[in-house]
């Protein structure tokens, strides 16, 4: 994709000296927006698939830097406040930004339809931390609600897909979603720290021995030696390389069938791009089970 500036767009809004000192902003969604810019030069409005894709990269940043926002009551230092604060009015000044840019573009129907879509990823949040407060929440489900999360912008742009692309553009956004999840839970088990709040935690307290489910359950037995332990017991390293594995053949399914050719080389250069640090991972988890 020659013409992909979208990145490079986004640092005028990104590149901010307080925004880059404090906020400490998430992973620019490159695979979602090359995915959404690849199928918009094949739709009605065309013309506008750079602006549309810059607008929804800014609103999935600034979704995201919310995200990251703690709030966690307690004292805080200066230095915590600064970034929290910064963190807020970085995700606002995303998600303005938003805004300005289809209004300018006339594109006030697609500020609408994103407006709806951010309301129903919102609503997939909602339902994640009710279920994750409660303490029920099946590993498989706690995958789908954070791909649904991931994906809700994109669908959002269905009605400016081609016709006769939209059945495997949606199909496509549901894959990249999915395998997006997996490959962050893959990077969570190689960071202890990180698997209490991934699916690795909800697969031991689905699937595993009393034991181990009252020790992950009862937070002063948690810690990295606990985490590592099962890890290593459940095999959950090689069980998210499976399903990396399934969900990865089944994009490159997807994208090997798109017409024109164009359209299905660009689209698996994404998987191939996004699945390259997971490949690794999942080398070394085999290594490590021979």
């Amino acid at each position: 994709m020659t013409d992909y500036r979208i990145p490079d767009l986004a640092k005028k809004y990104t590149k901010h000296d307080m925004i880059q000192r404090y906020a400490d902003l998430p992973p620019f969604p490159d695979a979602r927006i090359r995915l959404l810019s690849s199928f918009l030069q094949y739709g009605p409005a065309a013309e506008h698939r750079e602006v549309q894709s810059l607008a929804v990269s800014l609103v999935q940043l600034g979704l995201d830097t919310h995200d990251e926002v703690d709030i966690e009551a307690g004292e805080r230092g200066m230095m915590q406040m600064r970034q929290r604060q910064l963190r807020v009015l970085a995700g606002d000044y995303f998600s303005g930004r938003f805004y300005q840019l289809l209004a300018g573009a006339g594109q006030i129907e697609m500020i609408q339809r994103l407006s709806r879509a951010i309301c129903e990823a919102n609503l997939f949040k909602t339902d994640l931390y009710q279920r994750i407060k409660r303490g029920q929440l099946p590993s498989e489900d706690y995958l789908e609600l954070q791909s649904n999360i991931r994906g809700e912008l994109l669908l959002s742009f269905s009605e400016l897909i081609e016709e006769r692309l939209k059945p495997a553009w949606e199909e496509l956004v549901r894959t990249l979603s999915r395998l997006e999840v997996l490959s962050e839970e893959r990077n969570k088990l190689d960071h202890s720290g990180s698997f209490y709040d991934g699916w690795g935690y909800w697969f031991v307290v689905e699937h595993g021995e009393s034991q181990d489910k009252r020790m992950l359950q009862e937070e002063a037995k948690r810690g990295a030696g606990v985490a590592a332990l099962m890890i290593k017991k459940y095999g959950l390293a090689s069980l998210l390389a499976d399903k990396l594995g399934a969900c990865a053949a089944q994009f490159g399914q997807l994208a090997g069938s798109l017409v024109p050719a164009k359209l299905a080389k660009e689209t698996a250069l994404i998987g191939e791009m996004l699945l390259r640090p997971a490949a690794g991972a999942a080398a070394g988890a085999a290594g490590e089970v021979r």
